[in-house]
């Protein structure tokens, strides 16, 4: 796994917020007062969420009406119909309605802390943001109030994918995520959008910013939604601490840069000195259960690991720095120089760039302990 920057703080910010609080705006059923950002004229938004257009300054909101599968819900739980956002929280969960309201007035400072809240398990239980639902009824928050699927649906939905900058799934770091724009003006995905909290558990939560992490279609669906916690991609990553490692079986020729069969030596996932943090080892060995990440860099990838060594054996440091020596002020570093050779960063800050950078990262640490190199 690997971290992603958190796209709410970077250089793009302020155009994620102002898309986020404009979509927000087509479906939440509270006063825009109550959310969105506001200035010495009161509450606005940007119109399709575009900082260059002119604010816009709602004067009121949509009514509340219950759609037919929440009817359906109250039917089959046999209780009254709420006739407000208000009504409906308080009968589905009454700490939410504790948390969200006072004297029943929307606490607007309380509701953008749901909704831009980093997710991870400290946040969560220094904010005191977790909150009972009656079961039968919890489906009530999703169908009313945090509408993902409506919400997901809008047509600028795709845009805000794509502005997080997320080009490859954090959790495996072998497939690619991108979210590209076609001449015609329209937006094709290439990954789903992970809840690193589940709807189904945390639907107060449907709608957070920070808990929605682009991530590839085979890891969406193996992370599930049961209470064992995978790392937190906006925070949290193996890093330094967990590397991979390959293991001979029954060769070693594959040291030498030699291509030899998959199953005459493994890649391994392993921790790197003593632990410090439990909690975060926990997580770490939820994630490659999760999502495999043991069994398919084993079983995948070898070939590709064998590559690696042939590269490094073939294009070894002399003729890497030779290749500096020819093209002064090109490289900076070796290092450089054989980020050319791989095709692709793997650098700490380049992992997300392209699939298997931390493998190819690891590894090639690997190859530099086992040459006992030294930088020039």
């Amino acid at each position: 796994m690997i971290r992603i920057s958190p796209p709410w703080k970077g250089p793009r910010a302020d155009d994620i917020w102002a898309l986020y609080y404009f979509l927000l705006y087509k479906m939440l059923p509270f006063a825009p007062e109550d959310y969105l950002p506001i200035d010495s004229r009161g509450a606005y938004y940007y119109p399709n969420g575009d900082r260059t257009k002119k604010k816009r300054y709602p004067t009121a909101h949509k009514k509340f009406k219950l759609t037919k599968t929440s009817q359906d819900i109250l039917s089959k739980a046999k209780v009254p119909a709420p006739n407000t956002p208000e009504e409906l929280i308080e009968l589905v969960s009454p700490q939410l309605h504790q948390y969200l309201y006072q004297n029943h007035t929307v606490q607007r400072e309380k509701l953008r802390e749901l909704l831009t809240t980093e997710t991870d398990g400290k946040t969560i239980q220094a904010k005191k943001l977790e909150f009972s639902a009656k079961s039968a009824l919890s489906k009530l928050l999703l169908t009313q109030i945090f509408n993902y699927d409506s919400f997901s649906r809008q047509n600028l939905f795709p845009q805000l994918v794509q502005m997080t900058g997320v080009e490859v799934c954090p959790y495996c770091n072998r497939s690619f995520t991108t979210t590209v724009r076609t001449r015609k003006g329209e937006y094709h995905r290439q990954n789903q959008v992970d809840h690193y909290r589940s709807k189904s558990k945390f639907p107060w939560f449907a709608l957070t910013l920070p808990n929605l992490i682009p991530a590839c279609g085979n890891c969406n669906q193996k992370k599930g939604d049961d209470e064992q916690y995978v790392l937190y991609p906006y925070q949290e990553e193996f890093g330094e601490q967990y590397q991979f490692h390959t293991t001979p079986i029954s060769s070693t020729a594959y040291l030498m840069g030699q291509m030899v069969k998959p199953d005459e030596f493994e890649v391994t996932i392993e921790r790197v000195g003593p632990s410090t943090d439990p909690d975060y080892d926990q997580r770490v060995q939820t994630s490659i259960e999760k999502f495999g990440l043991d069994v398919l860099y084993r079983e995948s990838h070898n070939a590709y690991v064998c590559a690696i060594f042939e590269q490094r054996y073939i294009f070894n440091n002399a003729y890497l720095d030779s290749l500096i020596d020819s093209f002064p002020g090109l490289f900076k570093s070796r290092e450089e120089a054989r980020q050319l050779l791989y095709m692709k960063r793997y650098d700490a800050e380049g992992l997300g760039a392209a699939p298997l950078a931390k493998l190819t990262h690891d590894i090639d640490e690997e190859i530099s302990r086992l040459y006992m190199d030294k930088k020039p």
